[in-house]
């Protein structure tokens, strides 16, 4: 079984006016890792103050960093040939913002399945106060060293797929 585990940071929560500003991903193929995935884009717009306090990610990391094109044709090729994506909360975020950047940089892709841990993890576990993935992190005792940085928080998702795969 092959298939990514991803992430993003945004510029904000819109998919037509926000844009991604970072991707980090973890392909997997039989239980192990077998490619990392994590860039920062120049996303040709300003980062707000706000933003950079959640993330972290400022308008001085990015400005050398490739645009939204260069880096989302690498992620497709990262991609590419695996049977799904997992994602927490990718279903309502993650992939509507890939799927919106794909179009707005004319990049053909093909549909991928999208596993939830979000959603999965309200099926397996009821009752808990929040599915969100810092909950649900220290909830299985996952570490996630620099959350809302995107390839640290794609880390504690794969974490937590394996954990409630296994419920």
């Amino acid at each position: 079984m092959e298939y990514v585990v991803f992430d993003i940071e945004t510029t904000g929560l819109d998919t037509d006016n926000s844009r991604i500003i970072e991707i980090g991903a973890l392909r997997i193929l039989n239980g192990e890792i077998v490619g990392t995935f994590d860039k920062l884009i120049n996303p040709g717009i300003h980062i707000s103050e706000e933003i950079t306090n959640i993330n972290g990610i400022s308008n001085e990391m990015v400005k050398d960093a490739d645009y939204p094109g260069v880096v989302l044709n690498e992620f497709n090729r990262f991609i590419s040939g695996v049977e799904f994506l997992v994602g927490h909360n990718a279903y309502r975020f993650d992939y509507p913002f890939i799927q919106s950047e794909f179009k707005r940089n004319f990049i053909k892709h093909d549909k991928l399945y999208v596993k939830d841990t979000l959603f999965i993890a309200r099926k397996k576990i009821p009752r808990l106060r929040s599915y969100s993935l810092k909950n649900l992190s220290v909830h299985f005792s996952i570490v996630n060293q620099t959350a809302h940085r995107a390839l640290s928080d794609v880390y504690a998702t794969y974490e937590l797929f394996k954990k409630i795969e296994e419920i």
